[in-house]
Formats: C-alpha cells, structure tokens, sequence
C-alpha cells in the first residue's frame, strides 16, 4: 500500500500514468446510459480518473481503494470541480454497500492482484452488490503475458513480485477461467488485445489484456 500512497503523492506520476480514463470506459459510457445505468462502483479508484469522468457524464458513482492518500487526493479533487462522486478507503473484496445496489462495477487492472480462489469469491461477491441485469467490466492480464520477470509463482497462474520493496500478487488468467471466475454472468464482450502503458520510468510498454463485459444473470 505505502507504494500507491507515494505514486498518488507524485502528480508528474498520475498526470503521465493515471489522468486519462481508459478507452472502453469512455466507448461504454453512452452504451450504458443506453440501457438506463446510474449507480457505478470503481473498484480500486486510484487518483480518479473514472470517478471524475463518470461524474461529468451524468453517473452516480463511487469509489473505494485501499490506499488513503489516493482517497484524499481524489476527494479534493472531487469538491474542487463541485463533482458529486463519493469515494472512500475500503477493501474491494469486502464491500461497504448493500445488495443489488449498482447498475455497473468495473475493475481496470485491478482486481487480479490476489490468489485465484480469491478472486473467484471477490467476483462473486461483487455480483450480488449488482442489481440483477447490472453490468461488469473488468480487465485480467493473461497467461501469454507470463515471463522471466513475473516473479515466483505460488500456484497455477498467480505469481508474487516484489515491486518497489513491496510483494504483490498477480494471477493469470486463460479464456476458459474467465467465464469460470464470471459464473453468474452472461458473457457480452472478451476481448484480448493489446494495450500501451507507462511503467513508473515513463517507458512505453505494450501488454496484452483481457478486456471483458459480462452482465449479471
């Protein structure tokens, strides 16, 4: 955690990594309002990039990170423009809201940082935050991404990496374990694509990414 509280401290680090919504957030915003969503939940809200540019299209939504100081920078943001998001520090495996509350949640590059059988429980956890027919997107990196610089694997798939002193979890996931892990869902879109990002150098890198919509059954 002390290592997301020190990159939301470094705004060259959010302005070059974190501003920007990702692009299936900003292509399924209208989608959504066209099947009449309102309430959104971001999982892992980091400085905010979602939460700012749902508010600004007309979303009720909120937030939860684990890391206090992302907290606090998105909600000084949040009063700054007058947005009307709530954001707060919580864990998304063990969410603060009542059943069937959401019309959406979405998870970007966050969710797979634990063990399979976790997120298997997590997921379904969060489906029964989801009204029934309520939407999630979420992204897992897949098992093509694995290589000499994942780190340990401590069972199939998940690997432990040390990353800035920290260890942190990640597991890999093939095109059948996702509809195992979105059990309950119908599947609307997954797609595995190539996406760019910058590591904390500011390098361009270019990872593959399942990129998935399923909607609750």
């Amino acid at each position: 955690m002390a290592r997301w509280d020190k990159y939301w401290r470094d705004d060259a680090f959010v302005a070059r990594n974190w501003a920007e919504p990702d692009s299936d957030i900003v292509r399924l915003s209208p989608v959504m309002q066209g099947h009449g969503v309102r309430t959104v939940l971001d999982l892992g809200s980091g400085a905010g990039r979602h939460l700012f540019y749902l508010s600004r299209h007309g979303f009720e939504v909120h937030g939860l990170d684990i890391s206090a100081t992302g907290v606090e920078r998105c909600r000084k943001e949040l009063e700054q423009h007058r947005l009307p998001a709530t954001v707060q520090v919580a864990d998304m495996f063990s969410l603060p809201y009542p059943d069937a509350y959401f019309d959406w949640a979405l998870s970007v590059q966050v969710i797979h940082h634990t063990t399979a059988a976790t997120l298997k429980q997590g997921i379904q956890h969060l489906r029964g935050k989801l009204k029934p027919g309520g939407f999630f997107y979420v992204t897992f990196p897949p098992v093509e991404s694995i290589g000499p610089d994942s780190g340990r694997e401590i069972e199939p798939r998940t690997y432990l990496k040390e990353e800035d002193g920290e260890p942190l979890l990640h597991h890999y996931v093939t095109a059948p374990e996702i509809d195992e892990l979105l059990e309950g869902f119908t599947i609307v879109e997954k797609r595995l694509e190539p996406r760019e990002s910058r590591d904390q150098a500011g390098e361009v890198t270019r990872r593959m990414r399942w990129n998935v919509l399923g909607q609750r059954s």
